[in-house]
């Protein structure tokens, strides 16, 4: 995984490879050594979590110049896990909204505030308050997993959930049913049973992700009775939601999937099944 992200070198021959033929402004910008772990934006946030960091778009390198890594706080805070979100208790999913930095008074040529921008995080459904947040906080919060981003009337944005550390201890059973699976969903071994999973056709759920949406399950909160399953969600390419019967039915890439749920189904119970789904299609 490139961390340290050489600024790129200068050509004298220009880009055409003729010779610069105009007034260059290269001086007046910024193109000093980058960090790998610092990204500033959608792009770069998925290019640091998926080890695929290259110049353009990060911030600074503290030390500006190779082999410092080892020894650079940002490295070392990244590595030991801290300086992530504080995720609220309770939580499934946020609803990420991108809110650009604006202009800086009296700034022409390098305003520091240009692309810049920091995170508004709605905890879905209700989104009443936001949290405040920024791209590094994100990269540095253990197990975040991101949808993909889409633009609306409100700018862009993106789903964000975590893997529960609860799911260490959930445990799901399997159970063959002619062509198709059934997953009881626990908590603990000894716990009461919060949901079957159930698959009519061929099974692409795994015991890992799994786990997770029982973790989510076993802490929904009190709240508002009754499910909130849009059928659509922006940024989940190929997944539907409805509520049939009193079951949930999630249908991704054509294969259909029933829950049956264990636990009251409150707004945070579907917001768990929307974190599922949001693991399931998540961009890294």
């Amino acid at each position: 995984m490139p961390i340290f992200l050489d600024q790129p070198g200068y050509g004298d021959r220009g880009p055409d490879g003729l010779g610069w033929n105009r007034l260059s402004l290269n001086a007046h910008f910024d193109r000093r050594h980058q960090c790998g772990w610092q990204p500033t934006d959608f792009p770069t946030l998925f290019e640091s979590m998926t080890g695929r960091q290259r110049w353009g778009g990060y911030e600074r390198c503290h030390r500006l110049a190779p082999g410092w890594c080892g020894q650079c706080p940002v490295q070392a805070r990244v590595l030991a896990r801290e300086g992530g979100l504080e995720w609220p208790p309770g939580v499934a999913v946020f609803l990420a909204r991108v809110r650009p930095l604006p202009p800086t008074p009296g700034a022409m040529w390098a305003d520091p505030a240009s692309g810049r921008s920091t995170l508004d995080l709605y905890a879905w459904p209700d989104e009443r308050t936001a949290i405040p947040a920024t791209w590094q906080e994100v990269r540095r919060t253990p197990g975040v997993r991101i949808g993909w981003a889409w633009h609306d009337d409100d700018g862009q944005a993106f789903w964000l959930t975590r893997d529960n550390p609860a799911a260490a201890t959930a445990v799901v059973r399997e159970r063959r049913l002619g062509a198709g699976t059934r997953h009881a969903l626990y908590e603990t071994s000894e716990g009461p049973r919060l949901a079957l999973v159930i698959c009519p056709g061929p099974c692409d759920h795994d015991a890992h992700h799994l786990r997770h949406l029982a973790a989510d399950l076993a802490v929904c909160p009190s709240g508002i009775v009754g499910p909130v399953f849009p059928e659509r969600l922006p940024g989940l390419r190929g997944v539907t939601f409805a509520y049939e019967d009193g079951r949930g039915v999630l249908c991704r890439n054509g294969r259909v999937t029933t829950v049956s749920w264990g636990v009251p189904l409150r707004r945070s119970a579907a917001a768990a099944l929307v974190a599922y789904a949001v693991r399931l299609a998540a961009a890294a």
